[in-house]
């Protein structure tokens, strides 16, 4: 059985892959300089704390389990069917804006589903709901 702080470092493995397979697919559909910067900006920092779950879950003996397949693909489909018709800044960063909004929550459920997870485990998802509070706000401005 998964304890608390696998459950939470999983949780943070998935919320910074959606995060980071969500800018890799609008990367490419925006010809605003400043928002692609943003998105090159914000898409590094997924990584970096993405990286941080994956190694605090081999110090604890435990395999990543990042998005499925099948979220990838339904991210897929929502992204294509929202951008058909808009590909503008303000689509986009809409998009985005309720996307950190909706990672924010889940790190917020993460604090409380799992609260006997470790100080460090804690610590990450508190910095990723952090990021992705900061993010909404900064998507909110291209708006």
């Amino acid at each position: 059985m998964q304890s608390d702080n696998e459950k939470m470092l999983q949780e943070i493995v998935q919320n910074t892959e959606m995060g980071k397979n969500t800018l890799d697919e609008l990367i490419s559909l925006t010809h605003d300089q400043r928002l692609k910067d943003e998105m090159m900006r914000q898409k590094r920092e997924y990584r970096r704390i993405n990286q941080a779950a994956h190694t605090a879950l081999d110090a604890i003996g435990a395999e990543a389990h990042g998005q499925s397949a099948a979220a990838r693909m339904s991210v897929s489909m929502g992204i294509r069917t929202r951008t058909m018709m808009d590909k503008s800044t303000r689509n986009l960063a809409t998009m985005l804006a309720e996307g950190s909004g909706q990672g924010v929550l889940d790190c917020k459920r993460a604090e409380k589903d799992y609260p006997t997870a470790s100080p460090g485990a804690r610590k990450l998802c508190q910095e990723l709901g952090d990021f992705q509070s900061t993010a909404e706000q900064t998507w909110r401005e291209f708006v």
